[in-house]
């Protein structure tokens, strides 16, 4: 390289360094304020599913990326896993929080338990009735931590079907909106067991109840839904505090299903009371409701509902 084109590059440099330390004049129409004229940063939009949207996916996430969104959404007439009923808001105190509300206590848990109260009554309203009433299960996704730190606050409420009693996932094919309305083809009824016998005659461990028609043979029928407590920030109870609360309020609603008295319940020898029990997660998210359901003993087959029979034989 020669001196002279030594000489240019200093040059150019140079001019460059003055114009920065303000030592020359600003271009025409510049106010020579480099911060004025930024505009501010757009809040971040995320992709949302709308309400009625049919997802396949993983029923055990608990939380929601709104990446996935597009990979995960199927036409409602295809198998499918959730059904959206709401996209809610954390709103408040909650949202200042740096990480999602989550089942427990504290105030974390506390704003988890008022999502998942508002999101329970979106299943209700979307499915038509009590959504405990029918095949169903609710879950609710917060953000996943990644899009919290990046500003969503919105979370994720979905229904879906139930392949048996105690809550395992089926797929669903079309629509569950309205489906406890009318003829309610959701609606739980009764049931199949799969179960052992134990030395007493009784059933020693009741492993699945399937959902099958009426008229066909089964062994148990459900018999409405109770409330074990009000409270929703008490610690989940004993198993021995739980089979009394819950034992006591479901042969209440199977006495009431069956048109029997309380005395009359206990002189029968063919039917018994099930119930389908909390875990914590249930527990800390402020559901309080059980299933109850009329149980005949082992190998005699139903065929009939047993609603309001009272004292008459069963229908075997």
């Amino acid at each position: 390289m020669t001196a002279r084109t030594r000489a240019a590059i200093a040059a150019v440099l140079a001019g460059v360094l003055l114009g920065a330390s303000g030592c020359t004049l600003p271009p025409a129409g510049a106010d020579g304020d480099l911060i004025d004229d930024w505009k501010a940063l757009t809040a971040p939009k995320f992709d949302l599913p709308a309400v009625g949207t049919c997802l396949e996916g993983s029923a055990a996430t608990t939380t929601f990326s709104p990446s996935t969104v597009r990979d995960a959404e199927t036409p409602c007439d295809r198998d499918h896993t959730f059904e959206v009923v709401l996209v809610g808001t954390v709103d408040g105190s909650a949202a200042q929080r740096a990480v999602p509300p989550e089942p427990g206590g504290g105030p974390g848990g506390e704003a988890y338990r008022a999502a998942y109260k508002t999101c329970s009554a979106a299943a209700d309203a979307y499915v038509g009735g009590d959504w405990h009433t029918g095949l169903f299960g609710v879950t609710m996704q917060m953000p996943a931590r990644r899009s919290w730190e990046g500003g969503l606050r919105s979370y994720v409420c979905s229904v879906l079907v139930l392949s048996d009693f105690f809550g395992r996932i089926g797929s669903s094919t079309g629509s569950s909106k309205g489906s406890l309305t009318g003829a309610a083809p959701k609606a739980m009824h009764c049931l199949d067991v799969n179960g052992d016998k134990g030395s007493d005659g009784w059933w020693e461990e009741v492993r699945a109840m399937t959902p099958v028609d009426c008229a066909q043979p089964h062994e148990a029928e459900f018999a409405g839904t109770v409330q074990v407590a009000a409270g929703v920030t008490d610690e989940l109870p004993s198993n021995d505090q739980l089979q009394k609360l819950a034992g006591e309020r479901c042969w209440s609603a199977v006495e009431k299903f069956m048109g029997l008295t309380a005395t009359q319940l206990d002189s029968r020898r063919d039917i018994g009371v099930f119930w389908d029990g909390f875990d914590k997660a249930m527990w800390d998210s402020g559901d309080r409701t059980q299933r109850c359901v009329a149980l005949s003993y082992p190998g005699k087959k139903l065929r009939a509902s047993i609603k309001g029979i009272a004292t008459k034989a069963l229908p075997v």
